[in-house]
This record gives C-alpha cells, sequence and structure tokens, in this order.
C-alpha cells in the first residue's frame, strides 16, 4: 500500500505486483494495545510486551542487511505506544529507510502534539484500522468507547497533511460485512482513497468470537464487489488482504500478491519451526479452523513435503545453477537436477554422481546417451534438437512450445513414448504472462495427442493422459548450516510451485475432490474463467477414470483433516535438532509475568501489619534484592 502510480489511474497486474513487492520489513515494537478488538489475531501473544530498543533496532537493520527493504512497517499491538517510538521512527531512517509505515488504531494521533513529533522524526505512512462507519459499530468491535471519535480526528489530520500518505484497512467480519460499502464511504468523505480490505481469519480473538466474526462471503459478495469496482475508477485503490480466491472471479487483478504468504508465514515462523524440529503442531491446528484460515494452503504444503521426505519419494535433488552444492540428497533421490550453460558440462557431473541426471542445458546440441537421464526442453530449439533423439523429455509448456509443438505435431506423437509436458508454475505474474501459452485446453484440443501432461486441472488439459509433476526437491529448501527445512524458503517454494486457486463454480466438478486447482500466477494472469467444471461428457468420464486410479481416496489437505507429521529429517550428515529456539516474545512474557509475580509478592509483604517488638535491625538477604522492572513499568 501506499505507492500507487502518479498518473492517478488504478494500476494494473504488473504495476499492482511491482507495489506489493517493494522490498518492506515488518518489525514488531510492541504487543500492548489501547484496543481490544474482537477479532483480533494477536491476543493470544503474551499481551503487554515493549520490545527493547536496542532488539528492535537489530531487527531494524537486520530488514536492511538481509532483505534489503527500504521500507519499514511498525506494527504491535500499537505500535505508537511504545515509550521510545520516535526514537524507533529516527532511527529508521538513519539506517536508510526511505519511508517509515505505521498501521495504528488512530488513539495517539489525535493528539496534534503526538502526531507532529511522530512526523518530525520520519514518520511517512499511516495506516488507520476503522471497522465502522458509526462510533456504535466500530467503538463495539474495537472494544474502546471514543475510538471511532479519535480515529476519525486523527484521520482528517493526516489527510490534510501533504507529506503524509493515508489509507485505511478494514477488518470485513460478520458485524461489519452489512455495511463495508458504508465504511468505505465515509473514509472517501475524510478524504481517503486507498483501502486495505482485511478478511477475518479464525485466529485468537477472531476464532473466539467466531459466531459473531465469520459470515458467509457468497450471501454479501454483491456488496462487496461493489467496493472492489471502486479499484477501476481513476484515483481509487483496493486492495485485498487473505480474501479467498474463489469469490474475485472476473476481478482477478484485486488478488492479494502471492508473496504475501511469506509475511504471513514469518508471523508465526517460531511455531512452523517448532512443527518441524519437534513435531509439535500449530497451536491454531484444526480442521474447522484451517477452512477458514489463509495460510492453510501452505501448512498442507508443509506437510507435503515432510511426508515425502519420510517416504522417500522425492526422486529430483535439484541444484539448479549451483553445481558444487555441498548438500547431500537425501534418501530416494534418483536424479541430480542441474542447470547449465553447454551439455559439455554435464559430463563432469556424470563422472562425479552416481545419479541420473535431469538437465536443463541453455545451449541445445548434441547430448550423450546415459541411463537415468532426462532432458528438460524450455524453447523450441531444444525441441529441434531433442525431439528426435534417445533421451528422456520433460516440454515445459510456453507460448512458444506449444506452438511449435502445434507445427510439427507429427514430429511430436512419434516421441510420445518418451515425452511428459509439464505446466510450469512462476514466482511472479509477469514470469505467467511472459511465458504462458494463452488458453490451455483450446491447445490440448488442437494438438489431440494423448500426451502425458502434468501441472494443470483435468479441465484445461483435454483428451491427455493426467500424470504427476516430476518430483523435485529444492537443495534450497534447506540451510546449508544445519541441514534443515528453512521457512522462509519453505514458503518460497510454496508460493512458487504448490499455490493454487479454484473457481466457486469448481465445487460441481466431478473431479473437485481431486484437484488442486490453477496455479495462483496463471489465475492472476489469465482468469478464473479457465476453469470449466467436468459435469457430462466423455472427457469428464475419462478424466474421473484417470485421477481415481492414481487416488483413489482423494488427497487430505489439513481442512479436511490431513493428521500431523513426524519431525522432519535432517539432510545426511546433518544432526537431527536437540532443542528448539523459543519464541522471543514468549521469553520476553515470561520474564514479564515472573517481575509481575515479584512486585505482588512484595506488595503483600509490605501489607503484613508489623509486628509489635522486633529484636533489632532486620539484615536483608540476596532473596529480598528487587529485581528489574520490566520497561513499560520503569516508565
Amino acid at each position: 500500500m501506499g505507492t500507487t502510480p502518479p498518473t492517478g489511474q488504478a494500476p494494473d497486474g504488473l504495476e499492482r505486483e511491482r507495489i506489493a513487492n517493494r522490498r518492506k520489513h515488518w518489525v514488531r515494537l510492541v504487543t500492548a494495545c489501547n484496543s481490544r478488538c474482537l477479532f483480533c489475531l494477536d491476543s493470544d501473544t503474551p499481551r503487554n510486551v515493549f520490545l527493547p530498543l536496542e532488539q528492535i533496532y537489530a531487527e531494524l537493520e537486520r530488514g536492511r542487511r538481509e532483505h534489503q527493504a527500504d521500507k519499514v512497517i511498525l506494527s504491535g499491538g500499537e505500535a505508537s505506544l511504545h515509550p521510545g517510538f520516535f526514537e524507533v521512527i529516527r532511527e529508521a531512517r538513519a539506517l536508510g529507510y526511505e519511508r517509515v509505515q505505521c498501521v495504528t488504531n488512530g488513539w495517539m494521533y489525535a493528539e496534534r502534539s503526538f502526531y507532529t513529533a511522530a512526523v518530525g522524526a520520519g514518520l511517512g505512512e499511516l495506516t488507520f484500522s476503522l471497522h465502522g462507519h458509526t462510533a456504535a459499530l466500530h467503538d463495539e468491535l474495537t472494544q474502546t468507547p471514543g475510538a471511532f471519535q479519535r480515529i476519525c480526528k486523527a484521520i482528517l489530520r493526516a489527510v490534510r497533511d501533504p507529506a503524509m500518505i493515508t489509507n485505511i484497512d478494514v477488518v470485513i467480519n460478520g458485524m461489519n460485512i452489512a455495511y463495508i460499502d458504508k465504511i468505505v464511504e465515509l473514509g472517501i468523505r475524510m478524504g481517503v482513497r486507498e483501502y486495505d480490505l482485511l478478511h477475518v481469519i479464525p485466529q485468537a480473538n477472531a476464532y473466539t468470537h467466531r459466531d459473531r466474526m465469520f459470515y458467509d462471503v457468497a450471501e454479501h459478495l454483491p456488496r462487496l464487489r461493489k467496493v472492489f469496482r471502486l479499484d477501476r475508477l481513476p484515483g481509487f485503490y483496493i486492495w485485498t488482504n487473505r480474501f479467498p480466491i474463489p469469490f474475485l472471479e472476473g476481478l482477478e487483478e484485486l488478488i492479494q500478491d502471492p508473496h504475501k504468504m511469506l509475511d504471513e508465514v514469518h508471523g508465526r515462523r517460531h511455531q512452523v519451526r517448532r512443527y518441524l524440529d519437534a513435531g509439535i503442531p500449530l497451536d491454531c491446528r484444526e480442521p474447522e479452523r484451517c477452512r477458514h484460515c489463509f495460510i492453510e494452503p501452505f501448512c498442507t504444503t508443509m506437510d507435503r513435503v515432510v511426508e515425502r521426505q519420510h517416504d522417500h519419494t522425492w526422486r529430483i535433488w535439484w541444484v539448479d545453477r549451483a553445481l558444487d552444492d555441498p548438500r547431500p540428497a537425501p534418501a530416494g533421490i534418483e536424479q541430480l537436477g542441474v542447470r547449465v550453460e553447454v551439455a559439455s558440462q554435464l559430463d563432469t557431473l556424470a563422472a562425479r554422481t552416481e545419479l541420473g541426471l535431469y538437465a536443463w542445458i541453455d545451449t541445445p546440441g548434441p547430448v550423450l546417451e546415459r541411463p537415468g537421464q532426462t532432458l528438460v526442453a524450455a524453447t523450441p530449439d531444444h525441441l529441434e534438437a531433442w525431439i528426435e533423439g534417445p533421451h528422456a523429455l520433460l516440454i515445459l509448456l510456453t507460448a512458444q512450445t506449444a506452438a511449435w509443438m502445434l507445427a510439427h505435431r507429427a514430429r511430436l506423437a512419434a516421441a510420445l513414448e518418451r515425452v511428459q509436458l509439464h505446466q510450469p508454475s512462476h514466482e511472479t505474474l509477469a514470469e505467467a504472462r511472459a511465458s504462458d501459452v494463452r488458453q490451455p485446453a483450446d491447445f490440448f484440443t488442437q494438438l489431440g495427442l494423448p500426451i502425458r501432461t502434468s501441472g494443470l486441472p483435468a479441465c484445461m488439459a483435454p483428451g491427455t493422459v493426467l500424470v504427476d509433476a516430476p518430483a523435485l526437491l529444492p537443495a534450497a529448501l534447506f540451510d546449508p548450516l544445519t541441514g534443515r527445512i528453512d521457512t522462509r524458503q519453505l514458503a518460497r517454494f510454496h508460493v512458487t510451485t504448490r499455490y493454487r486457486g479454484r473457481s466457486v463454480r469448481c465445487d460441481g466438478c466431478r473431479v473437485s475432490q481431486r484437484c488442486d486447482g490453477i496455479h495462483i500466477n496463471q489465475i492472476r494472469d489469465q482468469g478464473l474463467r479457465q476453469a470449466v467444471p467436468l459435469i457430462q461428457g466423455p472427457w469428464a468420464d475419462e478424466a474421473e477414470r484417470q485421477l481415481r486410479a492414481r487416488w483413489p481416496t482423494p488427497r487430505a489437505c489439513l481442512g479436511t483433516g490431513l493428521r500431523p507429521k513426524p519431525v522432519a529429517a535432517s539432510l545426511p550428515g546433518y544432526p537431527e535438532p536437540s532443542a528448539v529456539a523459543p519464541d522471543p516474545l514468549a521469553v520476553i512474557g515470561a520474564q514479564r509475568q515472573a517481575w509481575r509475580g515479584a512486585r505482588a509478592a512484595r506488595q503483600r509483604q509490605a501489607a503484613r501489619p508489623e509486628p509489635a517488638t522486633r529484636p533489632g535491625p532486620e539484615k536483608r538477604s540476596p532473596s529480598a534484592v528487587r529485581p528489574a522492572l520490566p520497561p513499560d513499568e520503569q516508565r
């Protein structure tokens, strides 16, 4: 948010992707908050923690060093409550962050002196959390009398400041969904043109109050679409956050950038680490909750990755261009996956490994025949060089290779026994738009060959033999120091290869229980309209037969009761985890509880009546020394 095009025109998909992927870093200052929102997602974290300035500064520095972030978002709780708030802003600017943003309930900014001090320190963007169009609704949702009056005052102050970027986020829930258009109308009247609409998810307070927080999206879709369409008006910018993909058909440009999943996983990284290293499921893991959760697809990917580790069913150890990658392949691997410039580089590799080679060669040419070798054909030149050869061939389906196959159908037909056609997934919309064939179903209808095909739902690959995608495990998924799955790389693996979506219409498809859907960036590029439910006809019958043969029982996900997996294995030669690093917030929370307990004990001791006589001056024992107070109690 807050990086809209200077033209005043609504951003197209590629521009939205550029904005969403600006290098930014979230830094939590506190878990304390002066609101008690009924939908709060942080109510199950240790409350009233004020992180030490040195810890905050270290996190600011890490964002610059590791992520090269030029924007930092200060969050909480309510970040503005931190006693060092202005110092944090100044430190962020001194470290080189071009913009400092704060997500806020607006309470503190209603005071002119506080607002002026924050701007003077370098604050450049404010995102106000407005959840009702009236005091009655907003104050009820935030459980804070007077909150509506103060946030409106703060919004008006920020909007009138030409140096401040001002936007509004709204958590859409069962109590305000009927008024979502009214809430946005109020923001427009105050001068705000940019909105982030967050779909409530089943975490913490939101799940505790689920009877009031959850709502039927389909029932309220006309009102939601009315608000969503504001994005197509000059000068308005609407973003969705965690909103269910199936309900955005026709408005696919509003599907949240999939890289948001990296932020979501980062926020739960300690729970994810605990699951991978100790087998302790995430606290929220319940099928009833998972069915409503934005990150459920990631958690399902995580379980399937670990399951394949245990079952030894990964087949390709993909090191990409890192030909000397020292990380050893796990059990079950049959091929070493590499990308090289020329075929001669494979000769050295073949002499160093007993594995077969799965090779992407940039410059096509003659390749020695080797047992267990597969070549990746990514361009028409690859196909020209290898279609008549002896090699197993994985063809990547692109606009260019599709055109070649249609033009050389007879040559392709003669090679069907050696060939698999795979629809690649892409990390970005830009890559999908530049590479993918338009309307794959039309291509397969024209091709008319029973070619083995993967990476697409059955409705988009009519007349083919539906097979699994190559079981490719990236070496980069594992930390080179520990041999353990890296949580951030796992999230990126999910976004790049496993993140898929479906249309509401897919519920009526005969194979819906055995279909993961369309990759997210193919949806963002070509729309959900590509999904055509298979209901009747020869291909519906054949697709159902094939998929039932592959999966007699539908594959489970967390939302349908997928059982937790044992601890993920380390790579061969690396030790298994001996301990799970604690969540720093939990540590600080425990310290705070100890401090409070010690203070309560002192107060109880002081309240006791003095004895009638005392034998003499009492010496202080070491145990009676007063412990240090947490930062917020030292003020």
